[in-house]
């Protein structure tokens, strides 16, 4: 399976194929993935693809495990940064509220979309499901690390497993994808303020 070091490996070419892939998946879905339109828009050839790839199978499987990565490198470094500013824990609390607001945002939800497609993509491809698993895991352990600097402050409770807090973070975020389904039969501020009830009282008691 493709993962991240390989993808850094990748050739100019490859990453190109890449590029095209993932603009198709994100317009389309993986149906619009054709090999011959790919390999035009990349400015490539047919054997480039099957060198690199194997088929169009490993081309897809690379381009949703890239999808996932721009995904989860763009949310790390704007938790890292906003981490780092932080100076207290009236700060960190203030923190708190802003990133729920901007994660459970509407705006988010074409992002929110995108991870699921990539989770959904890893059904009945095993070998997918090991590489995002692998990289979810390193996603959740690098903002455990960010907020261990919050718990050794005393800003948040000493006894709180930060891998599983943030594990379970993740999954409270995708899940509000279920009141976007369609015409909206929840009130979304009602689920925020749920959420944000919840997440509170986990972090803080």
């Amino acid at each position: 399976m493709t993962t991240r070091t390989h993808l850094e490996a990748r050739s100019a070419v490859a990453q190109r194929l890449i590029d095209a892939t993932v603009a198709a998946i994100d317009t389309d879905g993986e149906a619009s993935v054709r090999v011959q339109e790919i390999v035009a828009e990349a400015g490539a050839q047919i054997p480039a693809l099957y060198r690199n790839f194997g088929n169009r199978e490993g081309l897809v499987q690379a381009a949703q495990i890239n999808r996932l990565i721009r995904d989860l490198d763009t949310e790390l470094g704007l938790v890292t940064i906003a981490m780092d500013s932080v100076r207290n824990g009236e700060e960190f609390r203030d923190l708190v509220g802003a990133t729920l607001a901007r994660i459970s945002s509407p705006d988010r939800r074409a992002l929110r979309w995108k991870r699921i497609n990539v989770l959904g993509s890893t059904y009945g491809r095993p070998e997918l499901a090991e590489a995002v698993g692998e990289l979810e895991a390193a996603a959740i352990e690098k903002i455990a690390i960010a907020l261990s600097r919050a718990q050794e402050a005393g800003w948040i409770r000493a006894e709180l497993d930060l891998e599983a807090f943030a594990s379970w973070f993740a999954g409270q975020m995708l899940g509000r994808i279920l009141i976007e389904l369609g015409e909206p039969r929840v009130n979304p501020d009602a689920w925020d303020s749920i959420a944000a009830e919840a997440i509170n009282h986990i972090l803080f008691g």
